[in-house]
């Protein structure tokens, strides 16, 4: 491609409006295959729901629920109690996972997973007469992997998204409940309903609603039955490219007959029990111990800093500027360095770095104290990459830290990053824009820029432009891994954009950051 196409993703920079999609797990809400408890609903397909739980006891199926990280099962509060002794709490929980038919012992190809429940969290306030707050948490012994068939649901964390949930009008429900039939399903079962007017259920159900319910269900006998408490109401949000099933409601009670309105717990109305609960749990839990170029990458979950910090905020990101100008982006690596391209910058030029969150306007500059552009840079077809050295160094905050990277002498912990950025088919490109970040897709090398005579090397990545046209990339934006560590929100670096077109269905090359380990190592250790 010409030097020229290449600009067009580069300028443009000075008005940045931030904001986007909090979410609890950074992996979820995406199935191998979606398609457009359930009374008169229809059979979902065998991967369109990986985040389904079956909640049971040894001896019989209890719930539905849902997976919401690699350690917590989100289901109703009454599921945790006898229906017929309602101030007996079943005991000797199982959180199965995977599973679709239930007539069947084992799913040849995607097998299910049983988990024993450690603990059940129920909110408090819970109230069984009402189904107030009626909402749980069961905490798994073990963490889960995720695989095809096991994958979370999203939950939304940032409360100022609930004016724009509460919009929402068309939902998916899913259980293994009752059917038409009058008998529960073995069979997954999926249906589509719609928010309803909390009078209509007042008048139907004869029970009054709370805000902190919603009233959903459909005029055709569509609906939730016995044996979908538990179990998640629905709807696909946007995020960039990329749409994710995303978590509003939990199926609660509804008629006893069923067929028509059911009434759900809002989510969206209980996000800090959830938040507080998974953090709080996961301070207890043992991590493997990981080698890292900077440990301050990873969040102290004791300082809460989701709660102080905006949606979507990356405290390791960085804008260069020469003079007022905003030249690049970039990635703060440790308390001195921060990476970016090499293409726009000039080494004698007096430059400074703005750390913090730019949403908020709450910010730090640091001067260049030197430019170290890679000795064999070559315009934007190789080595497109350069450390910033900083005059002093930065205090860590909540809002300003380093992104991971692997030890620079560690050759084990360095081969495990970059096998995990390797295999990684979908990463998230970091921009600025009314969205500020996207999920996107791996491109093979040989479909990126041949037509422009381009050549991408072994050290250069190639990735499908975000189609969102509310999120826009620069020179050294970021594209970066979730690295999963309890429930630390912590990224491993992957790449920074160095080429690309603004255009429907075009590529972005970025470098590819781990290619230069040996090189940064040179530099950040003196």
């Amino acid at each position: 491609m010409t030097t020229a196409a290449a600009w067009v993703i580069l300028f443009g920079l000075l008005l940045i409006n931030h904001g986007s999609t909090l979410l609890l797990d950074e992996d979820c809400g995406v199935a191998t295959n979606i398609a457009p408890r359930v009374t008169n609903g229809v059979i979902a397909g065998i991967l369109e729901n990986p985040w389904m739980a079956l909640i049971k006891t040894p001896k019989e199926f209890i719930c539905g629920g849902t997976l919401i990280s690699h350690q917590f099962v989100l289901t109703a509060a009454h599921c945790l109690y006898d229906p017929y002794s309602p101030t007996i709490k079943h005991t000797n929980l199982i959180a199965r996972l995977g599973e679709y038919n239930r007539s069947t012992e084992h799913e040849s190809l995607h097998p299910y997973e049983d988990f024993n429940v450690l603990k059940a969290y129920e909110r408090k306030g819970f109230q069984m007469e009402s189904f107030m707050n009626d909402i749980a948490l069961l905490k798994l012994q073990r963490s889960v992997i995720y695989k095809t068939q096991i994958r979370p649901i999203c939950i939304q964390l940032d409360k100022r998204s609930k004016s724009n949930s509460d919009g929402i009008q068309k939902f998916t429900v899913v259980g293994w409940g009752k059917t038409e039939t009058g008998n529960v399903s073995d069979v997954l079962r999926t249906a589509e309903v719609y928010r309803m007017d909390k009078e209509h259920c007042n008048r139907t159900l004869w029970k009054p609603l709370s805000s902190t319910q919603i009233c959903a269900g459909t005029h055709n006998f569509v609906d939730t039955c016995q044996g979908d408490s538990g179990g998640p109401l629905y709807s696909n949000v946007p995020d960039g490219g990329l749409g994710r099933q995303t978590q509003f409601g939990i199926t609660s009670y509804g008629a006893d007959q069923c067929g028509g309105v059911g009434v759900y717990t809002d989510v969206m109305s209980h996000v800090d029990f959830i938040e507080e609960t998974v953090m709080e749990s996961d301070i207890t839990v043992l991590l493997p111990k990981m080698d890292l170029l900077d440990e301050g990458c990873l969040d102290n979950p004791k300082l809460s800093s989701r709660a102080k910090s905006g949606p979507d905020t990356f405290p390791w990101l960085a804008q260069v500027f020469m003079d007022s100008f905003l030249i690049s982006y970039g990635a703060l690596i440790s308390n001195k360095f921060v990476i970016t391209t090499a293409q726009l910058l000039y080494e004698e030029a007096p430059l400074k770095v703005l750390l913090g969150e730019f949403s908020e306007n709450i910010l730090d500059a640091y001067k260049v104290s030197s430019i170290h552009k890679h000795r064999k840079f070559e315009s934007l077809t190789k080595n497109d990459v350069a450390l910033l050295e900083l005059e002093e160094k930065v205090d860590y905050t909540d809002l300003i830290k380093p992104i991971c990277l692997p030890s620079l002498t560690n050759k084990a912990e360095q081969e495990k990053f970059q096998k995990k950025a390797d295999r990684a088919q979908k990463l998230t490109a970091v921009g600025w824009g009314i969205r500020r970040s996207a999920m996107v897709h791996r491109v093979h090398s040989s479909e990126c820029y041949q037509g422009d005579l381009q050549e991408i090397g072994d050290k250069q990545i190639c990735m499908e432009h975000s189609i969102s046209n509310i999120m826009n990339i620069g020179s050294g934006s970021p594209l970066v891994k979730r690295l999963p560590y309890g429930n630390s929100r912590a990224f491993t670096l992957v790449g920074l954009a160095s080429f690309g077109r603004k255009e429907y269905r075009s590529r972005d090359v970025y470098t590819k950051v781990l290619s230069y380990i040996d090189w940064i190592g040179t530099l950040v250790a003196k």
